[in-house]
């Protein structure tokens, strides 16, 4: 039975990857098509299509009342997106990504604030509408603060005419179903696999699921970078952890008060908040995130992963 638990995971995790690609591109054509790419409506439509797979699985694991898989997935994905995402984009890519806008470095800033808000989950050992009510509230405020000024420049990753916004909308409308969809055998699958592991669902789902479902960022980010849109590729993996810990945690945690594991939550949040510090520092003190950056990103990852496979050489 796990293994078949092990194929659907795989499969749906391909199929979210795949699909989402589209739904982002397909995001990227509606800005364009609408007159949205210099305004931040545009930004935070490709950011919100980066994370639909970390929003519906999150939001999936709250209705099945694992508080800990949503809370695993949303932390994984940062951790993800932050070190080996952001890694693998550098040296797939072969280029490194400029900083030069106070953007990015404003949206680090924020990242890190709102990045230390889940630390009431080791504290309370759950879930709670009170986090959530804060985090949406933080989301809230992000997006009125980005609408008050120039967002990144999101820029089509295709060409697009403008007689195809009905085809593209009803894509774009497809490809958020199938997501939807395909979630619910990724955190069925999860929740199994943990069982039988005998692991904290988090764990589960601040791995496998975690890096799952960052693929969107990886192949966003390449592509931008490889066009020469070095903001559009950082702005949006800063802009999905964002949506990340703000929108998507928010809305796990408004109706969900079932306990999380706080030994496996412990070392996630540690990773998380390493991960976070570490970039903003990047930003704040270097001219550009090269290979060697890079790596030490990719080691950060490889710690993790030890980590939560019980190999630590730290105290949690």
């Amino acid at each position: 039975m796990v293994i078949l638990d092990i194929l659907i995971i795989i499969i749906s995790l391909t199929l979210l990857a795949f699909i989402s690609e589209r739904t982002v591109r397909y995001a990227s054509m509606l800005s364009e098509l609408f007159g949205l790419s210099q305004m931040a409506i545009g930004f935070i439509l490709l950011s919100v299509s980066t994370s639909l797979p970390e929003l519906t699985v999150s939001i999936m694991a709250s209705v099945r009342a694992e508080g800990g898989l949503a809370f695993g997935n949303v932390l994984g994905s940062n951790i993800a997106n932050l070190t080996i995402i952001i890694a693998l984009t550098i040296l797939i890519s072969k280029i490194s990504i400029l900083i030069k806008e106070e953007n990015q470095k404003e949206l680090v800033q924020f990242l890190f604030i709102a990045s230390i808000i889940p630390l009431f989950v080791i504290q309370r050992g759950s879930l709670s509408p009170v986090l959530g009510i804060i985090l949406l509230i933080l989301f809230v405020y992000f997006s009125f603060n980005m609408s008050k000024k120039k967002a990144p420049e999101v820029k089509s990753l295709s060409s697009v005419k403008s007689t195809q916004k009905i085809t593209v909308l009803t894509k774009f409308s497809i490809s958020v179903f199938l997501i939807i969809i395909i979630s619910t055998f990724t955190v069925g699958s999860s929740i199994n696999i943990a069982n039988f592991l005998g692991v904290p669902p988090s764990i589960i789902g601040a791995t496998i699921v975690g890096l799952g479902t960052s693929l969107p960022e990886l192949v966003t980010s390449i592509q931008a970078l490889r066009k020469n849109m070095a903001e559009m590729a950082l702005g949006n993996i800063l802009g999905s952890c964002i949506i990340n810990i703000t929108l998507i945690l928010g809305a796990s945690s408004v109706f969900n008060f079932y306990p999380v594991n706080t030994t496996a939550a412990s070392g996630i949040m540690f990773f998380t908040l390493l991960s976070t510090t570490f970039v903003w520092y990047v930003i704040n003190t270097r001219k550009a995130i090269n290979k060697t950056i890079a790596y030490i990103l990719l080691l950060i990852y490889v710690f993790f992963i030890l980590q939560e496979l019980g190999f630590s050489i730290f105290i949690f």
